[in-house]
This record gives C-alpha cells, structure tokens and sequence, in this order.
C-alpha cells in the first residue's frame, strides 16, 4: 500500500477525536507526512505501527491512543534525531509546538475509578439510620459471611486496655488503670468508653498519632542530600502537629494552616510544605540550568507532599509526562506548582506571645546601641582613623606608575584569606572614564601563594575575571588559614590611582597594598589597614591589633566597645527577627509556571494557571471556591493556595475525607480499608470495604472533621474490641485477617517498644517539646554518625522528640522498620530479622532499662523483703497488664534465684507479648 497522501493525514486528523481546527491538522499533517509516514504504512511498518491503520478505521482509536502516540512524540522516542539533517534543529522547536498546540482532553473513562466517584454514602445525621459504631460492624459482618467466617468473641479487660492505650498513647497502661477498668461494674459499653476518653484526653495521645502523620509527610530535622545539614528551627512543626492532634483540631482546619499558615496565623504549622529533602543554597550549581533544576526540585517535594498525604495520589508522577494511570495531566503538575510558585524554604518569623515580647525590647536596644555607636565615632574621630572596611572597600592614593600590585593580607574575620575581585583603575583623564586594568581579558596575569581546592575551583584567576555577582562568580580562598598574598601583574605599565578589593569567603582586616614601580622593579606602600578603624566584626584581641598612633591602653578600650556593640546588634537582631520556625516562605509576586518538556528545565513550554488537578475540579459541583474580594490581607499568591484548601476541604471532594479516614482506620487495625493508603489511584489498591469507606469519610464530615470522635466511634465497634486468638478455619480462609473474623495482631512499632521500655522501669521523661535529644554524635552532616550507647535524663524523652536525621537508620530501634524520612512511608514494613533479636537483647540501653526495672520493683528504701514471686508477679502486671500463668511464674522465679530480677527484667522486655499488640 503506497504511504498515505498529505491529503489524507489532514483528513484523518480533522476527523480524529484529539484535535479540532483544521489549521492545527494541517500542521500535524505536514509533519506526521514529512517524518512518519515513510517508516510507518503498508505491510512492512516498523513496530507494526500503521498510520494508515488510523486512516481507514479513524474511529476505532480513543483519545487514550492518541494520548500515546503525541506522548511517543513528546517524549521524543520517534521521530529519531537526525543531527545531519539541515533541518532537524528547526524540526524540534516544531515539534515542541506541535505537540503543546493543543490540549488532549481526558478520556472520560479515566475518571471512572472508584475513588474519584463522589461519596454518595450519607451520614446518619441526615437520613434515619443506624449510628457509626454498629455500621462499622455490620458492614464487616456482611463480608464475613459472604467469605463463610464469623467475629470473634470479645477481649478480655486486661487485654483490651493494653491494646487501646498502646493504640492510641503509644504507651502501656499502669496496673491501676487496669485494675480501675477490670474492677469498674459498668456495661463494657460504658466502662471502655469512659477508657477511651481518658486516653484520648491525655497529652500521650497527641505524641503518638503526630508520629503517624510525620511518617507519612518524612519530615525531619536535616535537609538531605549531600549535606545533611540540620535545620535548626523544624522542631516547631513537629511540637504543632502534637499539639493539634491534642486539641482535636478539625481536620478540614487542619489542612488549612497547614497550606496558609500565615494567614491564619499558625506559622509552625507550614512546616508541612518543606517536610521533604532540598538543596541548601551552597549546593546548587550558579548556572542558570543547575539553579532552574534545584527550584523544579524543591517544588517537586512541595507536590508530592500535598498529594500523597491530602490527595492520596500521586501526582508527581506527571512531572515528565502525562501520568501513566491516572488522570492527571502534565499540565495539571505544573497547574499544581504554579500554586506554590511564590515557595521558598527556610525559617520564618514564628508569631505569638514570645514574639510579641521580643517585639517590645528592640527599642531600649536600639537606644543603647545609638549611644556606643556615637562613642565608637568619636574614639575614630579622636584618634585620626579612616572608615572601616566594607565588603566593596577602595584603596585610594597618589598616582604612581605600576607594573603589577599585590595584597598582602595578614589577617582576616575567619583566618582564612579570600577576594571575589581585586580591581586596579587608571587614572580619570578628561572625558576619559577610569579603567579596571586588573582583568584577564585586558591581558592581566595573577598569582599567589596559594589556592583551595573545592567543588568549583578557589583560584586566584577568579579575582581577574571581572565578575562580581556572587551568585555566579567565585572567589579566590588561600589554601590555609594565616597569611597569603595575590598578585596582579598588569598588560603593560599603567598610571592608577586606586585599587579596589571586594571581600570573598572572609573580609581582610589587616592588609597592605604594593604597587610594583616598572622603573626599578621596587615595591612600594601604598596603603595598609593600620589607619582604618576596624570593623565591629573585628573580634582580634588586643595584642593583635595594630593601628597607627593609637596606644594599647586604648585598642583595649576599642576593642571592649567593639564586643559590646556586637553583643547588643545580636541581641537586637535576635529580637527584631523574632522566634524562627523552619517553614515555608512566601514571595508575593511568585515567577510564572511554565509547562516544561519532559520536565526539562530549559524547555519551557507554554505558560499555566495554578489550578488543582483539572479531573478533581469536575467533580465537585460548584467548582473551585474564589477568594473574598474585600481582603486587602490576601495577596494574589495567598490566593493560589486558599484556592487549593477550599477544594480539598470541600465536602464533595471525593477524596480528602476518605484518605484520612483510611489513615486511621490503618492504625487501629494494622492494614486500611485501602491498602495503599497514598495510592487511591488505578496502581492503588481497591477498598475492601467501599461503602464502609464511604460511610466513614461521610461521618466524619459530619461531625465536623473531628478525629477523636472518629477514634470513639471505631474503638466502640465490636469489630475492635473482638479477640485476637487464631482460629484454624478463619486462617485458612484469610489468613492475613483482612476481612477482620478477629482484631489482627502486630508487632508494636519502633517508638512504642522504646517508650514502653522508659515508662516501664520508671525513667520516662515526659517532658514536651522544644528542641530534641540526640540518638548520635552529631545533628546533620553526610556521614560520621556514631550512636550513643547510653543517655540521661533528657534522653529518655518519648522517641518523638529525638532530633529526626534523615537517611539515618537509629541503633537498634532502626532495625524495627523506624523510616529514616528518606522517603514517605504511609505504612511501615513489619519486618522480622535476626538483628531485632540480637540488638534488643544485647543493647546497653535495654540492659540498662531492665536494671532500672528492677530497681524499681526492688527499691533500696523497701524495709520489708519481698518474695521473688512477688516481684515476678508485678512485673508481669506492669509489662503485660496481667498476672502470670503458674508455670511462667515457676520458670521466671527460678531465673530471678539463679540470675537476678534484672535478668527476668530484660527476657521480658525480649517476650513477643512484650512486643506484640493483641
């Protein structure tokens, strides 16, 4: 079959679903007849791919198949470069306007998955119905028996009070509390409600559940990457999310500050938006690319962040393509981005009481500090000194005919010498302008005694290369600290009058400048620093200090000022920036968002809107809420994200309601009704239970959002409060116990096994947050962590307030599945290994734990002897809320006669009952 005509192509497009204007199909035309048609038509096409199959059945082909072959082109997969051709440069750029000319509209199919179907499901409030509670057990129980299985029977007190406190405090429940529910005569109803509400009233409860919602963002208190470098100030986010999960923060409202935390006055909370990895500045290449891919990095985290934990997708997979699954568009990611287009990282102001009494002390500062200034002025004044250096410092003197000039710099704010530029200029003539003739462009040579080395190069020829923008230049940095010297031999001999130094890495405070007389090849003074004043920076001692015709009596008297108005300009700045939190930032005039081609960077597209994801907005009926237009407070930029909350808190949203109820829902029960539980796309997992799903994310809207009663009502179900003990025809039925025939067993997480271990032998420090206690030598850095062995008391916090280092595995408690933030971890692994075992009964910590339990339940103040059986039997009490069987007594008494109680202290922190939730 000849290839099909230029004619026949335009037909088959203007017929086509993907495009409309004829204009458009003749461009396609003349392109897919110039580079396609020649490989891919008739009986012999290459990847059996036929343009002329779409010829003669144009309608057989949806717009998903032509989604693909436009993405093939975009992808530039076909047609193959062909750098010989005299057009092929030409034929890119065409390409890449081809393919973004118009917009390929969602195929409707694509948005037929379960979890973008609006939640139909309504709450009892609304309708007559049945309460939450029972719902949640006849929903479990109709699978039950559709699947032939039947609930277990309810717990037991004891085990019951030690799975809902660890459930929900992390911790383990004291021997009275156990004892108050086990003897309480109430109806089980009201007896564990009454525990239910005591534990979600406890500060413990915050501390644990925070933990989860970290986990899912991998937040931490380091960067990441090749430095590691801590962020000082994150501790304020993690101390909000403990806080707001404590007072029930609703979690519509919880979104919120999260997204505008500095309108609605919560700056802690956006924390949330930098949770993720980032360059630091210092890292990021000066280049345009490398700085264009840094900032599309940082955005990428800020996306991934928003959609994995509030939209349960994942939509940074569409950053280079259309997403493969589901529908979200690679103009919906940058629709996305563009939302946080004004984001920056770093610490902001931290507004609140503290703020506003640091805001109070700057003025009697300010006074103060007005006064020494005056005096440091007069003391130059007096003493016939020259201004202080700056950063731009000029150097100027009599005209004098020069060969070349050298600096020698003796001592500097660091140690270590540096210069981004050093300028020589000829003398002004008439009309005749000044010039720099320190260039390697005007034929300048340097040299010095020395240069570092570092990731882009510290030598001395970057002092001559005329750049002064410091955000693409680099300086010259002396090898080692002390004194160095850079020289500038000149073209030819020139007449100058000035020299001007701009500082680098460390600003020179002690320094001399020579010019080289090309008559005599003599050195000769032109000026040093010893009759300027130094800088308030300047924080040499006395005896190192030396300015002209000042005595040392009074350079001490400079040199206490000195320290004194530094002192003062800290505190002021301290003050004035008030309490910093490690959080996003906002730029009010953000830079336009371009869709970029295969998420290149330098191949910008066309320019977008910041919208949510164009699918999610068609599903709720009255669109995308606006902004109120009588808020002089909110900028166009806070626009773009109060746009984004309005659409994820909606109540029609289909999505944020039943991801956060699916989160819970996992905690209380190991696996959610939606196993992947920040994947509701098509790679997801399907509900097990969709209308129970639906039904819970209903409730919860009802009832405004509120997570504790959603805890309430999931707890009172008989459905948790069933038994955990196997049963051999559920197992081989459902042996993963999915379908719920019993409360499934898992081992306790990281966390909990070491706050059980501190609350158990009486060391807990419940004291709450601030900045964290340290598991390593260091709080950031790329590697040379080594782990303490043994703590005080400020490290036996609950493990939430240690310092998070990310890609950083903890001792011991690492090898429990504990993430290292390196990526989001909705769902923690329950691994089993031999090094659980090995690191949990031969740590330090452990042992040393156990020594304290013991001495806890042998304390030196007790006159009166107890017996071994006692002990035992208390401390089965404390560890697993019971009393020990006859023959585990025997066994226990027996070791704590041959070895000690502290031995039987430590098999117990090793027992999987121990470890185990039930």
């Amino acid at each position: 079959m000849r290839p099909p005509t230029l004619l026949t192509i335009a037909c088959l497009l203007a017929c086509g679903p993907a495009f409309a204007s004829p204009q458009e199909s003749q461009r396609e035309a003349e392109f897919l007849n110039q580079y396609c048609a020649d490989c891919h038509s008739g009986d012999g096409a290459e990847a059996d791919f036929r343009v002329d199959d779409l010829v003669e059945d144009p309608e057989s082909h949806s717009k998903l198949t032509w989604m693909t072959v436009w993405r093939i082109v975009e992808e530039k997969t076909m047609p193959p470069e062909d750098a010989e051709q005299p057009d092929d440069e030409a034929r890119q750029r065409f390409l890449g306007d081809l393919v973004h000319s118009h917009q390929l509209e969602i195929h409707a199919d694509s948005t037929d998955h379960w979890s973008f179907h609006p939640i139909t499901v309504k709450p009892a409030s609304s309708e007559q119905g049945i309460d939450l509670t029972t719902a949640i057990d006849q929903a479990i129980e109709v699978k039950l028996n559709e699947n032939g299985l039947s609930r277990s029977p309810v717990a037991d007190r004891r085990t019951l009070i030690r799975r809902a406190t660890l459930d929900l405090t992390g911790l383990p429940p004291t021997i009275e509390s156990v004892n108050t529910f086990v003897s309480d005569r109430r109806p089980d109803d009201e007896a564990f409600g009454t525990v239910i509400e005591r534990l979600l009233a406890s500060d413990a409860y915050g501390e644990r559940w925070a933990q989860h919602w970290l986990d899912v963002i991998r937040w931490a208190e380091t960067v990441g990457f090749e430095t590691n470098a801590e962020r000082r100030n994150a501790f304020h986010y993690r101390d909000w999310v403990i806080q707001a999960f404590n007072d029930d923060m609703p979690y519509d409202e919880f979104i919120r500050h999260q997204i505008v935390g500095d309108v609605t006055g919560q700056d802690a909370a956006l924390g949330f938006l930098v949770a993720g990895p980032a360059n630091l500045p210092g890292q990021v290449g000066r280049d345009i690319e490398a700085m264009r891919q840094a900032r599309q990095d940082e955005l990428d985290e800020v996306i991934r962040t928003v959609s994995q934990s509030l939209f349960g997708l994942t939509i940074g997979c569409a950053r280079c393509h259309d997403h493969k699954f589901d529908p979200i568009s690679q103009r919906d990611y940058y629709s996305m981005q563009a939302i946080f287009a004004g984001l920056s990282y770093g610490d902001r102001r931290l507004r609140g009481a503290l703020n506003d009494d640091w805001a109070t002390r700057v003025p009697a500062i300010d006074r103060e500090l007005a006064l020494l200034t005056d005096e440091l002025e007069a003391f130059r004044v007096d003493h016939q000194l020259r201004h202080p250096v700056t950063g731009v410092t000029t150097e100027a003197f009599a005209p004098i005919d020069a060969a070349a000039m050298r600096m020698t710099i003796t001592q500097t704010t660091n140690g270590t010498a540096s210069l981004y530029e050093l300028e020589a200029f000829t003398v002004r003539s008439g009309t005749e302008d000044a010039t720099n003739v320190a260039l390697a462009k005007s034929g300048a040579q340097s040299s010095a005694s020395s240069y570092a080395l570092a990731n882009q190069t510290r030598h001395h020829e970057n002092a001559i290369d005329g750049s002064i923008d410091k955000r693409q230049a680099f300086p010259w940095v002396a090898a080692k600290s002390g004194e160095a010297w850079i020289q500038v031999d000149f073209a030819r001999p020139t007449k100058i009058d000035r020299v001007v130094w701009h500082a680098g890495q460390s600003t020179p405070v002690e320094y001399t400048i020579e010019i080289l007389r090309p008559t005599d090849q003599e050195w000769v003074t032109v000026a040093d620093s010893r009759d300027r004043l130094p800088i308030i920076a300047d924080r040499r001692q006395r005896d190192r200090i030396s300015l002209a015709g000042v005595p040392t009596d009074q350079v001490q008297t400079l040199v206490d000022l000195l320290s004194n108005i530094r002192s003062l300009q800290s505190q002021r700045s301290r003050f004035a920036n008030g309490p910093q939190t490690y959080a996003a930032r906002f730029d009010d005039s953000p830079e336009p968002t371009f869709l970029l081609l295969r998420g290149d960077p330098m191949r910008r597209a066309d320019q977008v809107s910041p919208l949510p994801p164009k699918a999610l907005l068609t599903k709720i009926a009255k669109g995308d809420a606006g902004l109120p237009n009588d808020d002089a407070e909110v900028t166009a930029e806070v626009g773009r994200r109060l746009t984004l909350v309005n659409h994820l808190t909606d109540p029609e949203h289909p999505l944020t309601a039943r991801v956060i109820v699916n989160r819970v829902w996992q905690h209380h029960f190991g696996v959610g009704l939606v196993q992947t539980a920040s994947d509701f796309g098509k790679m997801g997992a399907e509900p097990s239970h969709p209308v129970l799903l639906d039904r819970l994310a209903a409730e919860l809207i009802d009832h405004q959002w509120s997570l504790k009663w959603l805890h309430r009502q999931i707890m009172m179900s008989k459905t948790y409060r069933q038994d955990s003990l196997p049963r051999d025809d559920a197992i081989a039925i459902d042996a993963e116990s999915r379908l719920l025939w019993r409360f499934p067993p898992r081992r306790i997480d990281a966390e909990t096994i070491r706050d059980s271990m501190l609350m158990i032998s009486g060391k807990l420090n419940r004291t709450k947050g601030g900045k964290g206690f340290d598991f390593f030598n260091r709080r950031g850095g790329l590697s040379d962590y080594h782990p303490k062995e043994t703590f005080d008391e400020s490290g036996w916090r609950r493990m939430i307030y240690a310092h998070k280092i990310r890609m950083q595995s903890i001792d011991i408690f690492g090898s429990f599945d504990c993430p290292d933030a390196g990526q989001m971890t909705p769902r923690r692994n329950e691994s089993v290994t031999p090094l659980q075992a090995l690191g949990l009964f031969n740590s330090k910590f452990v042992m040393r734990q156990a020594a304290y339990f013991a001495s806890r339940l042998q304390p030196d103040d007790v006159s009166a002897e107890r017996s071994f059986a006692e002990v035992v039997d208390e401390a089965w009490q404390i560890v697993f809320s019971r009393h020990p069987q006859p023959e585990e007594l025997e066994l226990m008494v027996k070791l704590a006669d041959q070895h000690g109680i502290e031995q039987v202290c430590r098999v117990l922190f090793n027992s999987s009952e121990f470890l185990y939730l039930k």
